[in-house]
Parts: structure tokens; C-alpha cells; sequence
């Protein structure tokens, strides 16, 4: 019963570990947000989060970072990805278990060179993905432009795992609240800048919305608390972030997290030169 204890904590770890919050009761919440939007894709998470926890230990990969739930938030993500885009269940089985367990692969890999991974394993699998087989999009929201500013940018912590839903959002403002109060606010306030900066520059109305110029922001912000007590460092990250994303957007690349990771590779490795 201790044993399965210590596997579920790892593995809830693992999913408060997406938005860089190692605490089981924040993945637990996570999970619970997912799952008001689409069980389907809440139930994907844990199972992506499971493959790539038991694989780490059948690699015997350092136990600390097991643990903490390191090798279970990209194999989430790419299990979410996968089941989002794709339909055929065969076709997503099939890559929800290799695709999770090359994350975890790229993960280790990253690890052990100091290479700064946070989600590039996930995102790198899923640019992988797209360029073997066609993406077809499915449970994409219909898109409600008279929507407030307030359901934007909670749909901008929704997007971060591929929910537009404003409860969701809220849910997981909640589970980074219960772990880290100042990350709370800091991701509040990146979400609703990366929506004020599109609008100012009048960007794409439906992009805002849907918290496209969010959630990136949200995880810059986050991963800058990591390194950094500079507030202005911060600040500059998470635009950086939303200036990253356009650009994608404007090359018609498949953002995901990568702005949010170009932007945090930048500033980490600038603080680390300095």
C-alpha cells in the first residue's frame, strides 16, 4: 500500500511538474481541470504521465528526479497532443506510447547535459509527429467572440494542455495557487499581459480569445521564477515569450511551448554568461 502511495504521489508530481509546480495535489488539480473539459484527454495525461514514470525506473534513471516527477510532465503533454490531434484509436495508442516514452528518452538525455529541457522533449516528439503524419484537429471549441477578457486569460492557462475552457483555467490558477502563491499572481498577471499586448497590437481577435498569447506567457513566467528574483528579468521573459509566439504564428509554425522555451533558454543562459 506504501509502495502504491509513493507511485500515485510521483505521478500527480508529474503533472504539477507542466507548469513547473512539483506538488501532487496541484497535478491532482490538473487532472481535475482536463477532466471538466474532456475526460478523454484527463485520462490521457495520467497514462502518459504513468509511461513515462515507469519507464525512467526501468531505465534507472536518477531516483531524485523521478521522485519529483521529471519524467512524467513531457510524456503527459505528448499523451494530451496526441490524443487531441489524431483520431484514429489505434493510430493514438500507438503514439501515445512511443511518443511518451521518446519524450522521456529525449528527457534523460537533456538531463544529463545540463541542456535545460523543461517541455523541448515533449515539444520536439510532437514536431515529429506532425511531420510523419497529417494532424487532424479535433474538439476544437467554437469560438465565442463576445467573450470577456476575464474568460480569455483563463483560457489562456487552459491552452497550456490544449483546454479552452474558462473553468479549466480557473481550476488551474487554484492548483498553482496551493503550491506558490507569488506564482499565482506572477502567471495571472503574464496571461492577461500577453492578452493586453495583443490587443494593442491588434492581433488576430480569435487568437486572443482562445488565450493563444497566454499560455506561453504563463509558462515563461514561472520558469523565470525559477532563476531569477529579478522582476524586470521576469518581465522580459514573459514578452519575449509572446513576441516568440507571434512569430511563429506569422511563419505558420506549430507554436505549442516552444516560445516559452526559446524565451526562458535566452534569458537562463544570458543570467548564466553574466
Amino acid at each position: 500500500m506504501e509502495n502504491l502511495k509513493t507511485n500515485l504521489l510521483m505521478l500527480l508530481r508529474g503533472l504539477g511538474q507542466i507548469m513547473l509546480q512539483g506538488n501532487a495535489a496541484t497535478g491532482l488539480l490538473f487532472v481535475l481541470g482536463i477532466a471538466i473539459h474532456s475526460v478523454r484527454l484527463a485520462c490521457a495525461a495520467i497514462v502518459g504521465a504513468a509511461i513515462g514514470t515507469v519507464w525512467a525506473k526501468i531505465c534507472k534513471y536518477p531516483t531524485l528526479s523521478i521522485s519529483a516527477g521529471l519524467y512524467g510532465f513531457n510524456s503527459a503533454l505528448v499523451a494530451i497532443g496526441v490524443s487531441y490531434f489524431y483520431t484514429d484509436p489505434t493510430l493514438v495508442l500507438g503514439l501515445l506510447l512511443c511518443g511518451s516514452i521518446f519524450a522521456t528518452v529525449i528527457m534523460h538525455l537533456m538531463q544529463r547535459y545540463q541542456l535545460k529541457p523543461y517541455t523541448f522533449p515533449y515539444v520536439f516528439t510532437m514536431w515529429l509527429v506532425f511531420a510523419i503524419i497529417p494532424q487532424q484537429v479535433i474538439d476544437l471549441p467554437v469560438i465565442n467572440l463576445d467573450i470577456s477578457h476575464i474568460d480569455a486569460v483563463l483560457q489562456g492557462f487552459g491552452q497550456v494542455m490544449f483546454q479552452a475552457n474558462s473553468w479549466t483555467g480557473l481550476i488551474f490558477i487554484v492548483a498553482i495557487l496551493i503550491n506558490n502563491a507569488k506564482h499565482a499572481l506572477w502567471a495571472v498577471f503574464a496571461a492577461t499581459l500577453g492578452m493586453l499586448v495583443a490587443l494593442l497590437f491588434h492581433w488576430s481577435n480569435a487568437e486572443i480569445i482562445a488565450g493563444m498569447y497566454s499560455y506561453n506567457a504563463v509558462l515563461a513566467a514561472l520558469a523565470a521564477l525559477l532563476i531569477t528574483p529579478q522582476k524586470w528579468l521576469v518581465l522580459f521573459t514573459i514578452l519575449l515569450s509572446i513576441v516568440f509566439t507571434k512569430c511563429m504564428f506569422l511563419l505558420s509554425l506549430p507554436a505549442l511551448t516552444f516560445p516559452f522555451i526559446l524565451a526562458i533558454w535566452c534569458v537562463a543562459w544570458g543570467v548564466e554568461f553574466y
